[in-house]
């Protein structure tokens, strides 16, 4: 009987949904990244002082056509982190790995592919909006990444 009330208990504090946004690299004069949609999950655990937040998301990277070389990048962003509220503002902070996917058709049948994880971090701020049992959220989120510095994730979530 506890196990199941303590299962209730942490199922109802668990929160889970789409996200949609863009991921816009802060840029130097030169630099080949452009804007890129994002999509992805991500969910939340609510405790009583902070929010455990984690987050899984797609981005086919947009480049600079003549910076490519012709090949097509992919990045997948894990990220776990905790975030809690400030009056209306719930900011946050936590670790993520960037994986990243370059791949380029050579001929018919034959491509090069090359991939990487990155070890990165991030700094969240945003305002959680209640619909009605639900929450949505819209979150900037500031990634430093070890393979090219400063990228900004602008995202909404709807946590069901």
């Amino acid at each position: 009987m506890l196990f199941s009330i303590a299962s209730v208990v942490v199922l109802l504090s668990f929160n889970v949904g789409p996200v949609l946004g863009a991921f816009v690299p802060v840029q130097e004069q030169g630099d080949p990244w452009r804007t890129s949609a994002l999509f992805g999950l991500k969910a939340r655990y609510e405790l009583s002082a902070v929010d455990m937040d984690f987050q899984l998301v797609f981005t086919q990277l947009r480049i600079d056509p003549d910076s490519s070389r012709g090949y097509d990048y992919s990045m997948v962003p894990v990220s776990l982190g905790l975030s809690g509220k400030a009056g209306f503002l719930r900011y946050g902070t936590g670790a993520a790995l960037y994986s990243i996917e370059a791949k380029k058709e050579i001929t018919e049948g034959l491509e090069s592919v090359w991939s990487g994880t990155y070890p990165g971090m991030y700094l969240s701020f945003g305002k959680d909006f209640a619909v009605g049992s639900n929450t949505a959220d819209i979150t900037a989120r500031f990634n430093i990444i070890n393979f090219d510095g400063l990228w900004v994730g602008l995202s909404t979530s709807f946590l069901f």
